[in-house]
């Protein structure tokens, strides 16, 4: 069967069309005394970059980077950290300076690949913020470079180095619900995070002194800077998430949290299809306001760690949820509030039992019914290595960047995240042409459907940045 392939197979397509053009020394990451600091580089310095700015702080940094010059912005950063120099164009980074050994992106998604995959080409560790890339070929062409260069990365799924997530790849491994048959992923997202759907009207306007609007559009389509009728921007800096151009949905956001368990537990490499069940007003320029998906995933590869045969899987978004199992609506020992879903979380639906998560990072994990946990001490089964200190995804990357852990140490690395984000983004392909889709993943095609293909690599602005 084609989808059956090995991880060998699943990059045989993505090395002869990536064109990947190696700048750096594969170990020129960890050139350097290990008692000295890394010498870091920030893309992206308000919003979400705040939250990795703790993994910097005791290293040296010598370069920030925001499009958006304002106090609340770069300002932040140059008043955080004054020695370093300021930019609001991430390419002049590279061009300035060869001295780096960590660069952490955290952009809207558009950015993330030419960033990132920037950095990685010259031996540079990356941490990228989620989801890894804004389409399927530059996942699978981050990957590769990953793989190749052999530095260090991490992509921003913090849930990725918790507890919980350990305990449900330890279950679900070990059989204890036996073979998996569905899984049903859900979140609260957009909601009042961001704004999908028909959005607008919006007209041209000038861009605020302080915001490098060519910059900050980077590799998507060149336009003027645009309002709605309050006069405020709608995707810069914050609202970009639900537009075609700069983000990539609820399912980009939040899959890469909610549905890392799933990926981590089942290993599924690649989707055989993608379908849309239900799309909600659908924008002419945005992702809708709610959307299901449905997956077919194949049994598992030959030289997987698992023999378990396929499985079907159900995403949910901004209100759509799974009915409830009779388990959990009738299960006496449960609270009446706990009888019922939240508003993001995750349930396995196995041959013998059922497993059900609670939120984005798949937290509080708990048989069904509650019967069932009295059976099965999951104490006897840790074979994960757990990270103590919080937040320990960063830690794993530290770690590698110094040279005191391999370069894939980290466990959400780029070519564990890369076949991740490329599910996430299939979905997506497929709502965007309003039809199930059949994936091709060596040959990064959907069979059949070439309009898919300007969705699998979109084309870059030319003149701003070329692989």
């Amino acid at each position: 069967m084609m989808n059956r392939i090995t991880r060998r197979g699943l990059m045989k397509g993505a090395a002869a069309g990536a064109g990947l053009i190696v700048l750096g020394n594969p170990f020129s990451v960890r050139a350097y005394a290990q008692n000295k600091k890394l010498n870091v580089a920030l893309i992206g310095v308000g919003g979400q970059a705040n939250a990795g700015h703790d993994m910097a702080n005791a290293e040296n940094v010598v370069a920030i980077c925001d499009a958006d010059s304002s106090k609340d912005r770069l300002g932040t950063g140059e008043k955080k950290w004054p020695q370093a120099k300021a930019y609001t164009d991430w390419r002049k980074i590279y061009d300035n300076h060869k001295d780096l050994n960590l660069v952490l992106v955290a952009t809207p998604d558009h950015t993330h690949f030419p960033a990132a995959y920037s950095a990685v080409i010259r031996g540079y560790a990356c941490y990228c913020e989620k989801p890894l890339t804004h389409s399927i070929w530059e996942a699978r062409t981050l990957a590769e470079a990953t793989r190749k260069m052999k530095v260090p990365t991490q992509m921003g799924n913090q849930g990725h180095a918790n507890e919980y997530i350990r305990r449900i790849v330890e279950w679900i491994r070990s059989g204890v619900i036996g073979d998996i048959k569905e899984v049903h992923t859900w979140t609260n997202r957009p909601g009042h995070w961001w704004k999908q759907g028909n959005l607008g009207p919006f007209k041209e306007a000038p861009a605020p002194e302080t915001l490098n609007w060519d910059a900050w559009l980077g590799v998507a389509p060149a336009r003027p800077f645009f309002v709605n009728d309050q006069g405020k921007s709608p995707v810069a800096p914050h609202n970009w998430r639900g537009w075609f151009d700069y983000g990539c949905g609820a399912i980009g956001d939040m899959g890469c949290h909610t549905w890392d368990s799933v990926w981590w537990s089942l290993d599924p490499r690649a989707p055989l299809s993608a379908e849309p069940v239900k799309v909600v007003e659908m924008g002419t320029e945005t992702w809708p306001l709610q959307m299901n998906i449905k997956w077919e995933f194949g049994p598992s590869a030959a030289d997987s760690p698992l023999k378990r045969p396929g499985f079907t899987a159900y995403w949910y978004e901004s209100g759509l949820q799974p009915e409830v199992p009779d388990e959990i609506k009738n299960d006496p020992a449960l609270p009446a509030d706990k009888r019922q879903l939240g508003p993001s979380g995750s349930i396995f639906i196995g041959t013998k039992g059922k497993l059900i998560t609670e939120g984005d990072y798949s937290e509080n994990p708990r048989l069904v019914p509650t019967a069932r946990m009295e059976e099965f001490k999951s104490g006897d089964m840790k074979k994960i290595e757990r990270i103590p200190k919080s937040p320990g995804h960063r830690d794993e990357l530290i770690k590698a960047a110094r040279g005191e852990e391999a370069w894939d140490f980290p466990k959400s690395n780029f070519t564990y995240a890369g076949p991740l984000v490329e599910a996430m983004n299939l979905a997506n392909v497929s709502a965007r042409l309003g039809q199930k889709v059949t994936w091709d993943p060596v040959n990064l095609k959907c069979p059949g459907c070439p309009n898919a293909d300007v969705l699998i690599k979109r084309e870059y602005r030319k003149g701003f940045w070329t692989p």
